[in-house]
């Protein structure tokens, strides 16, 4: 029976894609990267992260610096964010209903709590940054054992194929929504137990698990 629900914040929570872009063309004179012209937003969401980093000319060796970067540059940012429609009233639901709320995301503490204080969000019961980009799946184990959380009691929400492969690790649920980083057609690959196609279903399918 689920009792914990896991959510990942850009993407899933928060329209940050945006902004990433914005960020990345700001950094690109400095790594050298290709600049990101808009019309190729949709075919980039289509590419896995290696494949993503080949398009704009960035060595995958530079990801963990760029990375770190884009996160204390994202922190200007927070407070001009928008939450995704329908994702501040699922939470609301899934709190009302008992279960306990967490993110574990691969931004800092510091800019999801900025951003959940200004839009007054205050559901979460944990709030915890993974680190590096692949390292969500150790923190989520991590997360299990020190809640005393055995996999059927849990689900991840998240909109990346690497979110998937992290829940996959720790045998626990995954539901992967179509709105984020991640294109449909990538994520459907992955397999997750659903793919959500609105918010609205995150909340039907996780309801039935109670």
């Amino acid at each position: 029976m689920i009792k914990h629900v896991i959510f990942d914040f850009d993407g899933t929570i928060v329209e940050s894609r945006y902004l990433t872009v914005e960020l990345l063309n700001e950094l690109a004179p400095k790594y050298r990267l290709r600049e990101i012209k808009e019309d190729e937003y949709e075919y980039l969401r289509s590419l896995s992260i290696p494949q993503r980093c080949r398009a704009i000319n960035l060595p995958f060796y530079k990801l963990p610096l760029l990375k770190h970067e884009l996160t204390q540059k994202y922190r200007r940012a927070t407070r001009s964010l928008q939450a995704n429609k329908g994702m501040k009233e699922v939470l609301q639901q899934l709190k009302a209903k008992g279960l306990a709320l967490s993110i574990i995301s691969s931004n800092s503490a510091n800019n999801i709590k900025d951003f959940l204080d200004h839009n007054n969000i205050n559901l979460f019961d944990n709030i915890i940054s993974s680190g590096g980009i692949f390292g969500k799946d150790k923190a989520i184990g991590v997360f299990l054992a020190r809640h005393s959380l055995s996999s059927s009691e849990v689900i991840y929400v998240g909109d990346e194929c690497r979110d998937i492969v992290a829940c996959r690790k720790n045998n626990i649920g995954v539901i992967a929504v179509t709105w984020g980083y991640d294109a449909e057609e990538l994520l459907a690959d992955c397999g997750p137990d659903l793919l959500a196609q609105n918010p609205s279903e995150i909340c039907d399918f996780i309801l039935c698990q109670m």
